[in-house]
């Protein structure tokens, strides 16, 4: 009975090892292949079982940094032993961009959001400044980093600022994204980042004429209804706010100050921080001829259960 047992456990064990000899053959097969084939979601499932997202490490099978990328995607913080890896990182790879999200190995720890492989890597010669352009939208380490997503995981603002240290250019432009710049992309998301970036000189009164929205930061933190970044920029940087208007062929507004209709569109609960915040804004504009009261509620508030008259008349 026992000799049954081992027979059939050796059975087991050599399915088991062929299953996975098997499937190297095929992933060595697979990462061969040309990127329009491989990345196909039949193939990927064929291969990986799944869809390769942008925090799979299969990304970087068949180089050098795959074995990296599994360990930075862990998610148990081995810093002792990525920081092995990095150093053994051949120096033709440390900015290599994988094929489907064009990726680096920087990108993708940011992507799974390990600051510190990223600082490591920056140690290694990681370029911040580097824009891959395959997917055509301008993926670049020093404006990714102040994405909302990103901006979420411990030690991303103090990452922003090591990677400022190691050479980043504040000043960057990334034609392909649709926030190009470092700040712009700051300015839709978090007031320290956005003077992290000004104290290194990141240009606040930036101002892309070739777009309609998102043009500059004042206009991206109004956007995004930030009122302490949009203050902060009016009053501590001086950011004129007539730099703003609707073109004159407008459908709406034509050649009104963007700042009042945009001030109408934040909401906050009366008394709040950023309430005060948006009066203090609102009282400036007063003195320098523009009256916030005067600019109309559109209907549509005024229609809405959820905003009371009382509150209309304050907000």
């Amino acid at each position: 009975m026992k000799k049954k047992h081992i027979g059939l456990l050796l059975i087991i064990l050599i399915i088991i090892a062929t299953f996975l000899y098997m499937s190297n053959i095929g992933k060595v097969s697979w990462a061969k292949e040309s990127p329009k084939t491989k990345y196909t979601k039949a193939r990927e499932k064929e291969i990986w079982g799944k869809v390769l997202h942008a925090e799979n490490p299969a990304l970087f099978y068949g180089t050098p940094l795959y074995d990296l990328a599994k360990e930075i995607a862990s998610g148990f913080g081995n810093h002792k032993k990525i920081e092995e890896l990095i150093n053994e990182i051949p120096k033709e790879y440390i900015n290599f961009p994988e094929n489907k999200f064009a990726m680096t190995i920087g990108q993708f720890a940011l992507e799974t959001k390990n600051m510190f492989a990223i600082r490591k890597l920056l140690d290694k010669g990681l370029d911040p400044n580097l824009i891959t352009d395959q997917l055509g939208d301008g993926r670049v380490l020093i404006i990714d980093i102040n994405r909302s997503f990103y901006g979420q995981a411990p030690e991303s603002l103090g990452t922003l600022e090591y990677m400022i240290k190691k050479g980043a250019n504040v000043n960057l432009i990334s034609k392909h994204n649709m926030f190009k710049t470092p700040l712009l992309m700051a300015s839709s998301y978090r007031l320290e980042n956005v003077k992290a970036l000004i104290k290194a000189g990141a240009n606040p009164h930036f101002i892309d004429s070739s777009v309609a929205t998102f043009k500059s930061p004042l206009s991206v933190a109004l956007k995004y209804k930030h009122i302490n970044i949009v203050n902060y920029l009016v009053f501590d940087q001086k950011v004129d706010f007539r730099t703003l208007k609707y073109p004159m062929d407008s459908k709406f507004h034509p050649g009104e100050y963007e700042i009042l209709h945009n001030l109408r569109e934040m909401f906050f609960d009366l008394n709040t921080e950023d309430f005060k915040e948006k009066m203090k804004l609102v009282a400036y504009l007063k003195t320098q001829g523009l009256d916030y009261w005067k600019t109309p509620i559109q209907e549509r508030y005024k229609n809405n259960p959820n905003y009371t008259q009382d509150y209309l008349s304050k907000y």
